[in-house]
């Protein structure tokens, strides 16, 4: 597809998989995330889109809804990041209370603060270098690269780290919960 033919469509494609992208998530801020790697995506491959619109429009769709959905099960298989996403929201790491003009109702505010907590006291019964390494990666959104580098290991091994830290956060959240 011509580059100029590709910019005038990106405007109905955004449209398209903002729409599709709101449905299956339900959360705006989501939504405009895989929104933006869709269109990233498409314009990486514009030159390789056949000219028909209707096709490129439907593909459109399709990589917002695979994304989308491929997002939902991430959450699904990993629930501690739900509350790691639920922290970022509102939450120091330390699990300090949120700032309540962030919360939307009293409920709200308590549910973020108990979460934190909760979050809090598991952490706390990781080893050390498992916990920092959980900190590093869902705290301070460093790669497993810059990990290893920072703790003088290899990437494999942050992540065999990263998996076991998962599952036993998973089982301390079931004790404690």
């Amino acid at each position: 597809m011509e580059r100029s033919k590709y910019i005038s469509l990106v405007t109905e494609l955004r449209q398209i998989a903002v729409a599709r992208a709101l449905v299956l998530l339900n959360d705006k801020e989501d939504a405009e995330d895989v929104v933006g790697e869709v269109l990233l995506r498409l314009w990486e491959r514009h030159e390789d889109l056949r000219e028909n619109t209707d096709e490129v429009r439907h593909l459109a769709d399709r990589m917002t809804r695979n994304l989308a959905l491929d997002l939902l099960r991430r959450r699904r298989r990993h629930p501690i990041l739900r509350i790691f996403h639920r922290q970022d929201n509102g939450e120091e790491e330390t699990g300090n209370i949120p700032d309540v003009t962030d919360s939307l109702t009293p409920q709200h505010y308590i549910e973020a603060k108990e979460a934190g907590d909760i979050v809090h006291r598991a952490m706390s019964q990781l080893p050390y270098n498992w916990r920092k390494i959980v900190e590093m990666r869902e705290y301070e959104k460093m790669s497993f690269a810059e990990i290893a580098a920072v703790l003088g290991t290899t990437e494999s091994s942050c992540r065999g780290i990263m998996s076991k830290a998962r599952s036993r956060l998973l089982q301390i959240l079931g004790r404690i919960t």
